[in-house]
């Protein structure tokens, strides 16, 4: 028998009404917060969490006494994780979307970007979703990603402080063996992005502030060629002596800011270095093209001795600074350790910079700064 329209709403009104009600039971379930309040309450500072496009970081500082609480409190948060307050929590992603995306012309422009530049790699997509897929989304979706994601295999851990190596390994053979999910994670197959054969481009009306992109496909953070990437991209952009606001800011006036950087949206994997501009009072998105285009033109034959040991001068000292800190080293070397298997390699970067010589950048800046390279975007 098929319902009638007022038969049909109100069984669907039933089971909404159902739905809530069993949902307000659950809740009265739940014990909010209860990791992060055991671990505060032992000296926790700093919890958090967040994901990029290549991976997701979770951190806190704890007191180097409480190291065998850390590890069993770690090991259960990844061994049986409770998916309590679901909708709840999927109704936040929905939020955060909304704010950094929908109801942001940069958010939407930056989606668009990677949409337009990449055709099959996954950088094409944002790493919060789109909102059909996060409605979409299931506590099984959620169960089935976590289960094949978050084993021991695809684990890293750094940890930095007063503790003993030995004890870390001990504890780390205790806490996390027994896990139902530890077979190695199936190889993925990353799609290979295909060679830009033409100029890509594209514009938005958003009813905001004009605004200039361009990005140009590079190699990614394990390739030979990426040191010199690094101190090009120190060369256009790295402050107030770089070639952008020397040219764009200060002489020429076309920008009231400008940037040039790799690693977007990621850099695991061949990504993009993105220029991008905000127009100056009474000048034009061509304007910012047109001195763009002639600043990187320039690096691909005049960079010179001066600028490179600038660069490799300014990275010395900031590896220092980064060091200095127990939470920055924990950081820096889970990083490495995961995009590029070696946690040393953090400490190697330098040395590959070391190596880099002023026409060894315009060789890489040569095949970067090509037309059929570039995707450029505008917010009109």
């Amino acid at each position: 028998e098929i319902l009638s329209d007022t038969h049909s709403k109100q069984a669907l009104e039933q089971i909404q009404n159902e739905i809530l009600n069993y949902e307000a039971q659950a809740e009265q379930l739940v014990n909010p917060n209860e990791f992060s309040k055991i671990i505060q309450k032992q000296g926790a500072v700093g919890l958090n969490a967040a994901t990029s496009m290549d991976a997701t970081q979770y951190f806190y500082n704890f007191p180097s006494d409480k190291l065998e609480l850390w590890f069993g409190m770690e090991s259960e948060r990844f061994r049986s994780p409770v998916f309590r307050q679901f909708t709840k929590e999927r109704d936040v992603v929905l939020e955060e979307r909304r704010l950094r995306v929908d109801n942001s012309s940069i958010g939407k422009f930056l989606e668009e970007f990677s949409l337009t530049a990449f055709e099959s790699h996954p950088y094409r997509r944002p790493v919060i979703g789109f909102e059909q897929d996060i409605r979409r989304l299931t506590r099984a979706d959620l169960r089935e990603f976590f289960q094949k994601h978050y084993t021991p295999s695809n684990l890293c851990f750094a940890i930095v402080g007063n503790v003993k190596a030995e004890r870390v390994k001990e504890l780390a053979e205790t806490y996390f063996t027994g896990f139902s999910n530890t077979a190695p994670s199936a190889n993925k197959i990353i799609p290979i992005e295909p060679e830009q054969k033409a100029q890509k481009d594209f514009s938005l009306k958003l009813g905001a502030e004009p605004w200039y992109a361009e990005g140009y496909h590079v190699p990614g953070i394990n390739h030979p060629d990426s040191p010199s990437l690094q101190i090009a991209s120190s060369v256009l952009s790295g402050g107030r002596t770089s070639r952008l606001y020397r040219e764009l800011i200060e002489k020429q006036q076309v920008a009231i800011t400008s940037f040039f950087g790799t690693g977007f949206p990621g850099d695991k994997y061949p990504n993009l270095g993105i220029f991008y501009a905000l127009p100056a009072p009474g000048r034009s998105l061509n304007d910012l093209q047109k001195a763009g285009n002639q600043e990187m033109y320039k690096m691909t034959q005049n960079v010179r001795a001066d600028e490179v040991e600038r660069v490799k001068k300014s990275a010395r000292s900031s590896v220092f600074k980064v060091f200095q800190s127990n939470e920055s080293m924990a950081s820096i070397l889970a990083e490495f350790a995961v995009k590029t298997g070696d946690p040393l390699n953090a400490f190697r970067n330098i040395h590959a910079l070391e190596l880099v010589d002023e026409r060894e950048v315009e060789r890489v800046c040569g095949a970067t700064f090509r037309e059929k390279n570039r995707t450029i975007g505008r917010i009109i």
